[in-house]
């Protein structure tokens, strides 16, 4: 009996995400695939894999390419490179791959951030403007820094402010200097422990953390997650080198939960959300985030900007997040911060 082979459509599925999502899980070579004529294929066991690993064993397929050797996991690298990192204009990482100017971003929009309800938006946007819609995949302080250099047109974060106890305003007004914003709200998201099953080292707080005996996963620099953890273990007054486990760096909440669930690490901190997708761990509620979304002042009266807006402020685009579970809509669209008006 032939081994069972799942479509991108099917893969997302169980994963519960996008299917852009899935093929971006690909492009990265965190998910094996194989080309079977001009479909991609990913194989049962690899799905299982990925779902009780995370991506680990996956960097053979970025490795390749950026070695410049012809084949990725059974693909040609130029067709891998068609079909893959350009499958849709909803999921190509153009920010990430080749800098773009400001001259030639004119005619299109990059939007930055890595939750799938960006994948969603730039769908819509995409149908409504054209061809035009690009997604790059760079965590919120990175999204933010792109944005300054003129890599993307569109950044979102999460990031929290410990000194004031808020979310990504203080981060922006500070790493835009001399850039006039527009910041839209998006959606709320819960953070919190990720621990296995029952809490058996029963970890409640970031104090746990300087524990010998509990070891962490953490999130690369940039990210929501790992600004969160750091500016937490600040106010604890716990030096980062007594954590254990700190140096130990994953790229997504699904990697981080995974790595709860086999047991290479005994806590990590991630979304809600994520959880629910790797059996075997809890989810111990720390603080509810927001996520924003930046536009610079001189877009945002832009047509195909206000086309964007009108999708985010929409019944049926929210109705469509809502729906995906764990996200709050309330205000989604609002202007939190603007410099239109002086």
């Amino acid at each position: 009996m032939g081994e069972k082979l799942l479509t991108a459509k099917e893969a997302a599925e169980i994963l519960k995400v996008r299917k852009n999502t899935v093929y971006d899980m690909i492009k990265r070579g965190d998910l094996k695939a194989s080309k079977l004529g001009k479909q991609l294929r990913i194989r049962q066991e690899d799905l299982d894999f990925y779902i009780q690993y995370g991506s680990q064993y996956g960097s053979q397929a970025s490795t390749m390419l950026n070695e410049g050797k012809t084949q990725t996991n059974g693909i040609d690298k130029d067709e891998f490179e068609k079909n893959i990192l350009n499958i849709s204009n909803g999921s190509t990482d153009m920010a990430g791959r080749n800098k773009t100017t400001q001259k030639g971003m004119a005619n299109q929009i990059i939007i930055c951030g890595q939750d799938m309800v960006l994948d969603l938006l730039a769908n819509r946007l995409n149908q409504c403007i054209g061809e035009n819609v690009f997604r790059s995949y760079k965590g919120s302080y990175n999204a933010l820094y792109a944005m300054y250099q003129g890599e993307v047109n569109v950044a979102t974060a999460h990031l929290w402010h410990g000194k004031t106890n808020s979310y990504n305003i203080p981060y922006i007004s500070s790493m835009l200097p001399g850039t006039d914003l527009v910041v839209l709200h998006l959606l709320k998201r819960k953070q919190g422990f990720y621990v296995q099953k029952g809490n058996p080292k029963n970890i409640q707080s970031f104090e746990d953390l300087k524990r010998s005996d509990i070891t962490i996963v953490n999130r690369e620099p940039g990210s929501g997650v790992r600004v969160l953890i750091d500016e937490k273990l600040r106010q604890a007054g716990i030096p980062t080198q007594e954590v254990n486990g700190y140096q130990d760096i994953v790229s997504s909440h699904l990697e981080a939960a995974a790595a709860v669930n086999r047991g290479d690490a005994d806590v990590a901190v991630g979304s809600e959300k994520h959880s629910l997708s790797v059996p075997g761990i809890d989810f111990l509620f720390i603080q509810e985030e927001s996520y924003d979304m930046v536009i610079r002042k001189e877009d945002f009266l832009k047509k195909p900007y206000q086309k964007m807006i009108e999708i985010i402020r929409s019944s049926e685009y929210q109705k469509e997040v809502a729906g995906l579970g764990g996200y709050n809509v309330e205000n989604m669209g609002k202007i939190i911060y603007s410099d239109l008006i002086q």
